[in-house]
């Protein structure tokens, strides 16, 4: 005989030991670079049977770890059983409105590790509480509810995970879930904010399931070997024989599987689609009554084959963003950055940025003049630019190898952005407009640079050497990465010697005179005083090759290779370059 549960919605048995008003939702996003909405909020739920007064109650917010709490004070109404209170934060600039809010509190969540208290109280934790570890974490009759997000110290059992400028966390079962566990009763999932208009929502005694993890579409690595489906059940006894019943599963339409407990299903994977159909079921094996069922769908990628960047950027162009990729050729790093560990790489056909932030995914050290083999990533787009998040490690074909830089023109690239995007270029005759002798470059700027036609030189790259020198003045050849901002055409220099390459403009230093040059085995370098020089030599590629402090007028330049090299030197806080011809 099947078992049958009656909906009993006035029955709350299940719920006298947990908190009836609860936080249901959580956003610390707002107005933040790619926010849902325009401003934070916290949502509050009554989960109850009965109506309740929120007059002198708070919600309060303290950072992860801190143990300074901020007060917004509630309005005086009744919130109804199955109703929800959408209270605003502050915020930014990006994002939507928020529905009409119930009320608004002067209180900035962060948009990744936090915690919110539910309080019957205004006055502050730290008011009631004053040391550690109460202040952190506080527990006693004031606290209604309870959420920690992130690496949050507060929290009813374990925080939920961190959250983004595009997840809010969401108490399951639209609120009803809770079992005084943040990490279970919670997932992270893009926000939407209810308010007391939104339809009532009265929480039911009957069993229920969810899949909670994955969410439904997702697509995951084509490195993925094992995906958790995640369970959340309510109101009912998951046992073998002792309890209500158990959990059927199935995966993809096979064989059921019977669950004798609720911990996440292992699903073992390769390149697919899968469909994971969960159901509650009886005794004896029957489903309850009503039926109690979830199903979620993902998939894991597989990896599109190319045989270079051109036709990767060309499959992109094709089929749209987002999808793996497999690179058959062996690009060639032109530079590496510490931010985000990204690397610009290119091969005979094209090039890309590779975005990798930590904990990175390409542990293989590599410098410029490394080409790359086994090359696997995920295509994104950041700002205009297409980038590269690697999926699996990757190593060095070979070392040392040179990437000439294409001359064009600034008119070029701007024509042809996507062509020459993360290329390493050369731009002839082009000129700083600004530049008058005493204004120096600084970090995240933009600056004209004019062959005959403008183009933005964009400071990117706050490690630069060149950050905090005067511009250079007149016309030069300019080696620049090409970057696509949103459509329009940028470059960036990766040294002092990309910058200056075919002039001696960067000249602050009186009387210098650097001779012989071209030179063999020695270098003089003379000024007006004759002082204490800091004299650095950098390659074509902007590595440093010599690096000397000297008072003497000649350095020892034997050990360097025949080629082009510039020259930094540095004296009494002045500075000056030379482009250097070694026979």
């Amino acid at each position: 005989m099947k078992k049958i549960y009656s909906l009993l919605l006035l029955v709350v048995f299940g719920l006298t030991t947990q908190a009836q008003v609860v936080i249901s939702q959580v956003y610390g996003g707002g107005g933040n670079t790619g926010a849902q909405y325009k401003n934070d909020f916290i949502e509050i739920f009554n989960r109850g049977a009965a109506p309740q007064n929120l007059n002198g109650w708070s919600v309060q917010y303290a950072s992860a770890t801190g143990g300074s709490w901020t007060v917004g004070a509630l309005p005086n109404i009744d919130l109804q059983p199955g109703q929800y209170l959408l209270i605003q934060g502050q915020g930014g600039a990006n994002g939507a409105d928020l529905p009409a809010s119930d009320a608004t509190i002067a209180i900035n969540l962060s948009g990744t590790n936090g915690k919110v208290v539910l309080a019957n109280t205004t006055t502050r934790m730290n008011d009631i509480y004053t040391t550690p570890p109460g202040s952190l974490n506080p527990v006693g009759p004031e606290i209604v509810d309870k959420v920690g997000f992130g690496t949050a110290n507060g929290n009813e059992t374990a925080s939920m995970v961190a959250l983004s400028n595009t997840t809010a966390g969401f108490r399951l079962n639209n609120g009803c879930t809770d079992t005084d566990n943040n990490a279970a009763d919670f997932i992270a999932a893009a926000p939407s904010p209810r308010n007391t208009a939104t339809a009532l929502s009265v929480c039911s005694s009957a069993p229920s399931i969810l899949i909670t993890s994955p969410a439904n579409g997702t697509t995951f690595s084509p490195e993925t070997t094992n995906v958790n489906v995640v369970l959340s059940i309510s109101n009912f006894n998951v046992a073998n024989g002792t309890g209500d019943g158990h959990i059927h599963y199935t995966i993809n339409g096979g064989a059921t599987v019977m669950k004798y407990d609720t911990t996440p299903i292992a699903v073992p994977t390769t390149p697919g689609s899968y469909t994971v159909f969960v159901q509650l079921v009886d005794n004896s094996h029957n489903p309850i009554v009503p039926a109690q069922n979830a199903t979620v769908t993902f998939t894991v990628a597989a990896y599109t084959p190319v045989a270079n960047l051109a036709a990767l950027r060309a499959d992109v162009i094709a089929n749209g963003i987002g999808k793996y990729y497999q690179i058959a050729s062996n690009p060639v790093v032109t530079y590496t950055r510490t931010a985000n560990n990204q690397k610009y790489v290119q091969d005979a056909t094209a090039a890309i940025l590779i975005h990798d932030p930590n904990p990175a995914v390409i542990t293989t050290p590599m410098v410029i003049g490394d080409a790359i083999s086994g090359l696997k990533g995920k295509s994104e787009n950041f700002n205009g630019t297409l980038e590269l998040l690697p999926t699996t490690n990757a190593t060095v074909a070979s070392s040392g190898n040179t990437v000439t830089p294409q001359i064009v023109t600034a008119a070029t690239i701007s024509a042809n952005i996507e062509a020459y995007e993360s290329e390493l270029v050369q731009i002839n005759n082009a000129t700083f407009t600004t530049a008058d002798g005493s204004i120096t470059f600084a970090s995240g700027q933009n600056y004209n640079l004019n062959d005959g036609t403008d183009i933005v030189f964009r400071t990117l790259f706050s490690e630069a050497d060149y950050i905090g020198e005067i511009i250079p003045q007149g016309a030069a050849n300019r080696v620049v990465l090409v970057s696509d901002f949103n459509g329009t055409a940028q470059v960036v220099s990766r040294s002092i010697n990309d910058v200056t390459l075919g002039t001696t403009s960067f000249n602050n230093i009186s009387g210098l005179n650097v001779y012989p040059n071209p030179a063999n085995d020695f270098l003089h370098i003379t000024t007006a005083i004759n002082g204490v020089k800091t004299i650095a030599v950098y390659d074509v590629m902007g590595k440093e090759v010599l690096n000397t402090t000297t008072a003497n007028e000649t350095i020892n330049v034997s050990s360097l290779n025949a080629g082009i090299y510039m020259v930094k030197i540095t004296e009494e806080g002045k500075t000056a370059t030379r482009k250097l011809v070694i026979k």
